[in-house]
């Protein structure tokens, strides 16, 4: 399956499957880098996700049509993963307590289990990075092991601290600013995940891959984290 959809006047949106796994991602991240080095002169926007990448491009520079002629021409160009990038994998640290994971007790209640095992089980994945959204930076990850998944929240809370670590279904992520969630919180992290931190955002891209390391409240605090 691969279909390049129009999504507006200036925008596309290329379907490649309806199934999301990490091959696929990593098809995704290929091509979407490939696109932007041939064609950035027409681009606005380019923004991968689980199964498609959307564009938005400029229609005083190019027409619909022409620009669909031309990333036909893209996507039929043979992957050659030798030239694909190497994956680099970002790690933050996490304080997993109940003072600053507020679901974190009914997490455990829940799947019969003991925070060590959450701890161990939740930290020990390298996270796929399936897409960016709904705040900048807030980085959807999976999947989560069946072990420790849990529905989202019934009512989600008004305001979620910045550096939350949540859960919700196979998927798990951080909060980089203060906003609305209804993902269960579950711990959270000193590093400062906002735009404000512009290093940030080259490590948190459509591709990439996340680990969890976990550290001591007393790590959480000395590394700048509040309660």
């Amino acid at each position: 399956m691969l279909e390049i959809i129009p999504a507006g006047e200036n925008a596309l949106i290329i379907y490649f499957e309806k199934k999301i796994d990490s091959n696929l991602l990593q098809k995704i991240s290929y091509y979407s880098k490939t696109i932007k080095k041939d064609l950035d002169k027409y681009i606005i926007e380019l923004v991968p996700s689980y199964v498609s990448i959307f564009i938005s491009f400029n229609l005083n520079q190019i027409s619909q049509f022409e620009l669909i002629r031309k990333l036909e021409k893209v996507l039929i160009k043979k992957q050659n993963m030798n030239d694909a990038r190497d994956i680099s994998i970002f790690e933050i640290p996490v304080y997993y307590g109940f003072d600053v994971g507020l679901d974190l007790k009914d997490v455990l209640e829940k799947k019969k289990m003991e925070l060590d095992q959450f701890i161990s089980i939740h930290s020990q994945i390298e996270y796929d990075i399936f897409a960016i959204g709904f705040a900048p930076n807030f980085a959807f990850l999976g999947q989560i092991s069946n072990d420790i998944r849990v529905p989202r929240l019934d009512t989600p809370r008004i305001s979620v601290p910045a550096g939350s670590v949540g859960i919700a279904e196979s998927q798990t992520g951080v909060y980089p600013i203060n906003s609305p969630g209804g993902w269960n919180l579950v711990g959270k992290t000193p590093l400062d995940l906002s735009i404000s931190n512009i290093h940030i955002s080259s490590y948190l891209r459509v591709g990439e891959k996340v680990r969890f390391k976990p550290i001591s409240r007393k790590e959480f605090i000395t590394q700048g984290g509040s309660l």
